[in-house]
């Protein structure tokens, strides 16, 4: 048997742990983009009794100073239910007794009267829409005893 002539050193280079690290920073970004867009403006309550449901749904806002948020569009309370009616169609299919039965996630500003939030909800629901969830955030870690 012959040994193969000596070639000299390699000078390919190895793309492969380029390639790795381009695909996990790709999935570190298209995991956190959505988490970016849909950002609330609203400092949310926190509450340790609150659970995570899979639902998807439609996210109304009440911010601080007021404004109601339907989505990421601003809205007048008196369209918000015309509004919601609009957005669950499309998620049931077209089909209107369905589409009031969509979740809506209420998130206040933890700083907006208590008065306010009821009110808003009893706008949601006269519109027809009866599973209304309000949205709180985890207590964090360094505030508990």
């Amino acid at each position: 048997m012959k040994a193969a002539p000596d070639r000299g050193p390699l000078s390919e280079i190895n793309v492969t742990p380029l390639v790795d690290v381009f695909l996990v920073l790709l999935v570190i970004f298209m995991i956190t983009a959505p988490v970016l867009k849909t950002a609330l403006e609203v400092g949310l309550p926190q509450s340790e009794s609150g659970s995570r449901r899979g639902d998807t749904g439609i996210t109304v806002e009440l911010r601080r100073d007021g404004q109601l948020v339907l989505g990421r569009d601003p809205v007048r309370a008196q369209e918000l239910g015309e509004r919601l009616l609009a957005q669950a169609l499309p998620l049931q299919g077209g089909d209107s007794t369905a589409a009031r039965r969509t979740p809506i996630f209420l998130a206040a500003d933890e700083r907006v009267a208590y008065g306010e939030v009821v009110a808003l909800l009893d706008r949601i629901r006269e519109a027809g829409f009866e599973d209304v969830g309000l949205m709180t955030e985890p207590p964090s870690p360094d505030a508990r005893p």
